[in-house]
C-alpha cells in the first residue's frame, strides 16, 4: 500500500507540474511540454504496475512506464537549449534512431525474448512488481541510459565553463537534476530495491526545469560596460551606472515605461511624477550602495504582476560597475503562489477540522460507551443476583443465557474501543512479570466452553522446556491468543482445533529473551486466496454470504494484527479454502527466570485458579454511591447485599455534597455524567469542604471506558477507576483496599 501510494503521489505531482508548465507555454516550445507529458505517462505506468492483478496487466503497465526511456534523450535536447548549445543535426538524428530502436525492444516484451527472457508477478508490501530475467536488449537500454545521462552532464559542464553565455543559476539547477539522476541510477543498481526510484528522479528534474522556466535569462555584459541587447518577450531589462544614470533598456521596458523615451542615455534626470521614478528609482535609491545582496519586489502594472530583481555588477577588484534591473511578467507564478498560500491556509483549516472531527469521534465513542454500558451494567448486575438467589433450574438457565449474551455485547463494545485506542496511537503496552503456563491455562479455560458447545476436539501441544516466568504485557498477549482462538472456533463447524506453543528461536546475543511461537490450527472453512490480503482489514467480513450467521464486528483480527505489530512480532496465516487455516504468532518476550513450564495439564487451573466468590465483611465501613440512574444504585446495593456494609445512595451531585456534610464516609463511588453537576464537580466541591474532606477517597464509577479514561479520571483527582458493567471482584478489591482498620 505504501509503494502504490508513493507512485500515486509521483503521478499527481507530475500532473500538477505539467499543468503549471502549460500555464506558461509562452516561455516554452513543444520539447519541454513533451518532457513533462512523458514524465506523467511514465509515473502512471509505475502506478498501474503496482496495482496490476495479472501478468498481462503488469506487462502492459511496464511498457507504459518505459516511456521514461525517452526522457534521457529529451533531457539532452532540453539542456542543450537551456545552455544555448547547438547540437549537430546528425547527432540528433542518430540519437532519435537509437531511441526508436529502444522503443522496438520495449514493445517486444511479452512477444520476443529480446528484452526479458522471462517475467512473472511478485508482491512487495501490497504492491505488484515484475520478477524479470533480462535479455540482451535490456543491456542496450542500460548502455543508452548511461551514455545519454553522461552526455547531459557533459553539456552542463560545458555550459559551466562558458558562464558568460548562460545563467549560472540555470546551470546549477540543470547540474543538480543530472547529478541526482546519476545518484539514483547507481543506488538502484547497488541496493536492488523492489521500488523504482527513477520516478522521483525525473520528478525532481521536472521541478528543476520548472524553476529554470521561471528564471529570466540574463543578458550578456561586456567588461566595464553594462549593456543589454537581447530582446525577449515579456522580459524587461534596464541598466544603470553606479550613480543611477540610465545606460540602456530593451523594447519591452519601453513598452511598460514610455517615459524612458524622454530620458536621455547617461542621464539621471527623471520626472518624479512618473511611475518609473516611483516604482524603480525611489526603490533603488532606498537600497544603498553598501548592500551587495540582490533585491526583489513585485510591481503591479496594468493588471499584471512583474517580478523586479535588482542586481549589482562589480569588477574583479570589488568596484561597483552598476546596476541591472530585470523584470519579468510573473503574473502566473504569483497567482499560483497566492493559490498555494490559500491552499496552505485551507490545509491548516482542514487539519484543524480533522482534529476537531477526531475529538468529536472520541466524544462520540465515549458517549456511546457510556450510554450502552449503563443499561448493560443493570442487566449484568441484576442477572448476577438472579444467578445468586434463584433456586429454580429453568430461571437459572435463562439467566445464564442473559449472562452469555451480555458478555458477547461487552466484548463487541471492547473491540470497538480497543480499535479506537490503537487507531489514535494511545494503546500502551504495560509490561510485568507473568507465568506463561498460567496464562495458557487461562486461555484454555476461557475457550473450552465454546469449543465443547460446538462438539469440537481440542488438541494442546505445549513445549515443556519453555521458561515459565516471563516479562511482557500478559493481558495483550492473552488478548491476541483469545482473538485467534475465537476466530478458529467461529469458523470451524466440525473437527478439531490444535493449539501449540513452542520456541521459535533464541537470540544468541541476548539469552534473556525468547521468541515464542503460538500456532492455532483448525479444520474450518478456510480462506479463499483472493481474500487473504483483506484478512486483517478493519470491519472486514470475508465470504459474507457463507458466514452471514457468524457473530462479530470484524475487528478481532485487525486488532490482533496491530497489537502484534506494536509488540514487534509477526502474524502469518496459511489457509486452504474448505480445509482449514493455521494462524501463527511469533512474539519476543523477556525471560525472568529459567524455570521450565513443565508438562501440560489442563486440570491444574481448576485446582489452583478457581476461587470462591469473595465476600467483604465490613460492618464498620460506610460508603456513598452516587448515580443519577436508580437501577445502577440498586445494582451496587444488591451486589454488596451480603457484605454488611452501610450503603447510602444519592442521585445527584448536590445531594452527594449534602449527605457527605451530614455523615462520615470511608469511600464514595461517584458516577461522572450527571445533570446539573457532574461527578468531577461534585468531587471537587466535597474536597473543598474542609481539611477533613480533602483526603476522602472518591472512586470514579462510570460507563465511560474510552481510550485513556482511567488516566484521565486519575488526573482529575479520583483515587480509583471502575468501569461499567461492574466486575464484582474489582469492586470488592477496591473496598478491601479502603476498608477501615
Amino acid at each position: 500500500m505504501v509503494i502504490s501510494t508513493y507512485y500515486l503521489i509521483c503521478t499527481i505531482v507530475s500532473t500538477l507540474l505539467l499543468l503549471s508548465i502549460l500555464a506558461i507555454t509562452k516561455h516554452h516550445n513543444a520539447l519541454h511540454i513533451l518532457f513533462f507529458v512523458f514524465v506523467c505517462i511514465s509515473d502512471f505506468g509505475y502506478l498501474f504496475l503496482s496495482v496490476s492483478k495479472d501478468l498481462n496487466e503488469a506487462i502492459l503497465a511496464n511498457k507504459i512506464s518505459y516511456i521514461g526511456c525517452f526522457l534521457p534523450f529529451l533531457i539532452i535536447l532540453s539542456n542543450a537549449r537551456f545552455c544555448r548549445i547547438s547540437l549537430p543535426k546528425i547527432l540528433v538524428i542518430l540519437l532519435t534512431a537509437m531511441n526508436m530502436l529502444q522503443l522496438f525492444f520495449i514493445n517486444s516484451i511479452g512477444h520476443l525474448d529480446l528484452y526479458y527472457r522471462s517475467a512473472k508477478l511478485g508482491h512487495f508490501h501490497g504492491a505488484t512488481y515484475l520478477i524479470k530475467e533480462y535479455g540482451p536488449a535490456h543491456n542496450y537500454y542500460v548502455v543508452m541510459l548511461i551514455l545519454e545521462t553522461l552526455f547531459s552532464a557533459l553539456l552542463v559542464l560545458y555550459a559551466y565553463k562558458r558562464q558568460s553565455k548562460v545563467s549560472y543559476g540555470t546551470v546549477t539547477f540543470l547540474g543538480l537534476g543530472v547529478g541526482f539522476t546519476i545518484i539514483v541510477f547507481f543506488v538502484e543498481r547497488l541496493i536492488h530495491l523492489e521500488i523504482e526510484l527513477m520516478p522521483i528522479s525525473y520528478l525532481l528534474m521536472s521541478v528543476f526545469y520548472l524553476m529554470v522556466t521561471y528564471r529570466a535569462q540574463l543578458y550578456d555584459f561586456s567588461v566595464g560596460i553594462i549593456s543589454v541587447y537581447e530582446q525577449q518577450k515579456n522580459y524587461l531589462c534596464i541598466s544603470f551606472d553606479p550613480h543611477l544614470r540610465l545606460m540602456d533598456y530593451n523594447d519591452n521596458a519601453l513598452a511598460v515605461y514610455p517615459e524612458l523615451a524622454r530620458t536621455h542615455i547617461d542621464s539621471d534626470r527623471y520626472d518624479p511624477a512618473t511611475p518609473f521614478f516611483h516604482d524603480i528609482i525611489s526603490w533603488i535609491g532606498g537600497i544603498g550602495a553598501e548592500n551587495n545582496a540582490d533585491h526583489e519586489k513585485i510591481l503591479p502594472m496594468d493588471g499584471r504582476l512583474y517580478k523586479a530583481t535588482l542586481r549589482k555588477r562589480f569588477t574583479r577588484n570589488g568596484k561597483l560597475l552598476g546596476y541591472v534591473l530585470e523584470m519579468v511578467d510573473d503574473t502566473a507564478f504569483q497567482n499560483n503562489l497566492q493559490l498555494m498560500v490559500q491552499t496552505m491556509d485551507d490545509l491548516k483549516k482542514a487539519e484543524l477540522d480533522a482534529i476537531n472531527a477526531n475529538r468529536a469521534k472520541s466524544d462520540f465513542l465515549a458517549n456511546m460507551s457510556h450510554e450502552i454500558r449503563t443499561p448493560i451494567n443493570a442487566i449484568v448486575g441484576m442477572d448476577e443476583m438472579i444467578l445468586r438467589e434463584s433456586g429454580e433450574e429453568k430461571i437459572r438457565e435463562y439467566a445464564g443465557y442473559i449472562q452469555e449474551a451480555s458478555a458477547s455485547l461487552v466484548s463487541l463494545i471492547n473491540d470497538i474501543l480497543d480499535f479506537s485506542k490503537i487507531e489514535a496511537g494511545k494503546m500502551e503496552l504495560v509490561e510485568g512479570s507473568y507465568s506463561l503456563g498460567r496464562m495458557i491455562r487461562s486461555v484454555y479455560q476461557m475457550m473450552l466452553p465454546r469449543i465443547t458447545d460446538k462438539k469440537l476436539d481440542i488438541i494442546m501441544h505445549v513445549d515443556p522446556d519453555l521458561p515459565d516466568l516471563l516479562i511482557g504485557d500478559e493481558n495483550r498477549v492473552k488478548q491476541i491468543l483469545i482473538n485467534i482462538f475465537s476466530n478458529a472456533v467461529k469458523y470451524t463447524m466440525e473437527g478439531s482445533i490444535t493449539f501449540s506453543v513452542d520456541r521459535s528461536f533464541d537470540d544468541p546475543g541476548d539469552p534473556s529473551k525468547i521468541a515464542l511461537r503460538f500456532r492455532v490450527q483448525d479444520t474450518g472453512i478456510g480462506i479463499r486466496p483472493e481474500d487473504q490480503d483483506r484478512l486483517f482489514d478493519s470491519f472486514e467480513r470475508l465470504d459474507s454470504r457463507r458466514n452471514r450467521n457468524v457473530e462479530g464486528t470484524g475487528l478481532g483480527l485487525a486488532i490482533t494484527k496491530r497489537l502484534v505489530d506494536q509488540m514487534n512480532g509477526e502474524l502469518t496465516v496459511d489457509s486452504i479454502y474448505g480445509s482449514g487455516s493455521t494462524f501463527t504468532v511469533t512474539l519476543v518476550q523477556k525471560v525472568e527466570r529459567g524455570d521450565k513450564i513443565g508438562a501440560w495439564d489442563h486440570v491444574e487451573p481448576l485446582l489452583h485458579e478457581k476461587q470462591e466468590r469473595r465476600v467483604l465483611h465490613a460492618p464498620n465501613m460506610r460508603i456513598l454511591v452516587v448515580d443519577d440512574n436508580r437501577m445502577n444504585l440498586k445494582v451496587v446495593q444488591k451486589l454488596l447485599s451480603d457484605s454488611e456494609l452501610i450503603i447510602d445512595t444519592a442521585e445527584s451531585g448536590p445531594e452527594a455534597i449534602r449527605m457527605t456534610s451530614q455523615n462520615r464516609y470511608d469511600l464514595i463511588l461517584m458516577d461522572h455524567y450527571m445533570p446539573d453537576m457532574d461527578g468531577v464537580e461534585a468531587m471537587n466541591a466535597i474536597h473543598a469542604m474542609g481539611p477533613e474532606y480533602a483526603d476522602l477517597p472518591v472512586v470514579a464509577l462510570t460507563a465511560n471506558a474510552i481510550s485513556g479514561s482511567k488516566e484521565t479520571y486519575l488526573s482529575y483527582g479520583f483515587r480509583e477507576y471502575l468501569s461499567k458493567p461492574i466486575v464484582y471482584a474489582n469492586l470488592i478489591a477496591i473496598l478491601e483496599k479502603y476498608q477501615p482498620a
